[in-house]
């Protein structure tokens, strides 16, 4: 009984391998091809030349609905999680998911977090973050047609850049009403609204 379990067990840990397969008499020789036009020229193959510049390429491929659709779940998370960690964390997330919507033409819903961090922005008294604020909520107005209140928030966000001392925020609410005049002259964008993408 003892040869018996001997062999049962030395059977099952021998270990399976590939070589032995090849090693067999029965298995078929194959035959090895050389490659074609080396055998015959005896030259080096040609260096291969590679085009390393990707003008050529289409760089934007567009984006499909589930990666629309997951990185808004990602923002809405994130801004979730930043809930805990005050009112600064929400407000750097309100304008997260403002430009989410905005580089969606989603103007309504940019609109909405816009203001949510405008009005974060003045409760801490953080006057870079209104002029911020103030200079998107300007171009979602002027995107979706109201060009006289973006003009009256670029004029706010310049009178408080004006008073304290905000140089390099003058030049940028300079550059965003010059593009707001553009747009007014250009025409309207058309807003994609929620249920059209559905």
């Amino acid at each position: 009984m003892k040869i018996v379990y001997t062999l049962f067990i030395g059977l099952f840990s021998l270990q399976a391998s590939a070589q032995l397969y090849v090693k067999m008499p029965w298995q078929k020789k194959h035959e090895r091809f050389p490659s074609l036009g080396l055998v015959k020229e005896k030259t080096p193959p040609p260096a291969l030349i590679y085009n390393t510049s990707f003008s050529t390429f289409k760089t934007d491929l567009g984006r499909s609905r589930y990666s629309i659709d997951a990185e808004e779940a990602l923002c809405m998370r994130n801004l979730r999680h930043s809930m805990r960690y005050g009112q600064a964390a929400m407000r750097i997330q309100f304008d997260s998911l403002a430009n989410f919507y905005f580089r969606q033409n989603r103007f309504s819903e940019a609109k909405w977090y816009v203001l949510r961090s405008n009005a974060i922005s003045r409760q801490q008294k953080n006057y870079e973050g209104i002029i911020g604020s103030l200079v998107v909520l300007a171009d979602v107005k002027s995107n979706l047609g109201d060009f006289k209140q973006a003009g009256e928030d670029l004029t706010e966000a310049k009178n408080i850049a004006a008073l304290h001392s905000l140089t390099p925020n003058l030049l940028l609410i300079e550059q965003h009403t010059k593009q707001i005049k553009l747009n007014k002259d250009g025409g309207i964008k058309v807003e994609n609204h929620y249920a059209e993408l559905l």
